[in-house]
């Protein structure tokens, strides 16, 4: 589990942590909502292509942008990238992780900042491009790394269940 506490060194009074959250809110309900609006615009404009070509720049800048990150680190391993992955959900996210192993981190995410934001928008079909983004995104890091998922919140699930898996460790 993770919260805005565990991203600064000073504890956080529960009202200002509350106002950190709040603003976080409001600017990616802000960001999200003008991304929603062009792409339904394009969409409404030159059909359901616009759609499609969107969603795939989406995942081609993913996989581009982990797959530099993959190689530009010297730990390549599913550990490093799930560690990088956690760093990048605090203060966002809420999670348990139930296996902690070189070959196999599992996750149960109870809270995801976006699958909340993009359903108050009605754009869940939006905001699941941002969740198949996660297979690809964790082999462009590492070839030898796998994913599956089974349900998410953005579907309307209670969680969402992560589990990074290779039979490798290190570069690939």
């Amino acid at each position: 589990m993770s919260s805005l506490q565990d991203l600064v060194e000073q504890r956080l009074e529960p009202e200002t942590e509350e106002a950190i959250e709040e603003l976080l809110r409001r600017k990616v309900t802000g960001a999200v909502s003008l991304y929603v609006e062009a792409v339904r615009a394009l969409e409404e404009q030159f059909g359901p292509a616009a759609k499609e070509a969107l969603r795939s720049r989406l995942e081609e800048r993913t996989v581009r942008g982990n797959r530099a990150r993959g190689q530009a680190v010297t730990d390549n391993s599913l550990r490093a990238f799930c560690s990088a992955l956690e760093a990048g959900c605090r203060g966002s996210h809420e999670w348990e992780k139930l296996e902690d192993s070189d070959t196999r981190q599992a996750y149960r995410y109870t809270r995801c900042l976006w699958a909340e934001v993009f359903r108050e928008l009605g754009a869940e079909d939006i905001g699941l491009w941002i969740c198949r983004n996660d297979g690809p995104a964790a082999a462009a890091f590492n070839p030898a790394i796998r994913f599956e998922r089974t349900q998410t919140l953005m579907e309307g699930h209670d969680c969402c269940d992560h589990v990074y898996f290779t039979e490798k460790a290190g570069k690939a």
